[in-house]
């Protein structure tokens, strides 16, 4: 029997048992979060990934939870990603800094023992 994190898609009545919310609500979010985009098979079914299984669960999070609306719960989605994304980016850059600050050291080390 395969475990749920090793599939690769789910239909839509998978997801919405398993979160325990309606497929016409997976349908309708859909349409108003550009960050759920399931992808379609041959026969124009939706199959979600993990990751959309992710998002759906911050937007159940962000309505059910936090009691938003969909546009201020969209809102809030837009507004993690841009953090997540920022730390990301600063993430690299501390990392390209800390190479140079190495390299320096490394030259300046060469240059003390001439």
């Amino acid at each position: 029997m395969m475990e749920e994190r090793e599939r690769r898609y789910y239909d839509t009545n998978e997801v919405a048992d398993m979160l325990g919310v309606q497929a016409s609500a997976l349908r309708f979010w859909e349409k108003k979060f550009p960050h759920l985009q399931p992808k379609r098979d041959s026969r124009n079914r939706r199959r979600y990934t993990q990751e959309d299984i992710e998002v759906i669960k911050k937007i159940i999070y962000q309505r059910r939870d936090q009691m938003r609306t969909v546009e201020g719960a969209r809102h809030q989605l837009n507004h993690r990603e841009t953090a997540e994304n920022l730390i990301h980016r600063l993430k690299r850059v501390r990392s390209f800094l800390e190479e140079i600050k190495g390299a320096l050291d490394g030259n300046e080390k060469k240059n003390s023992e001439q």
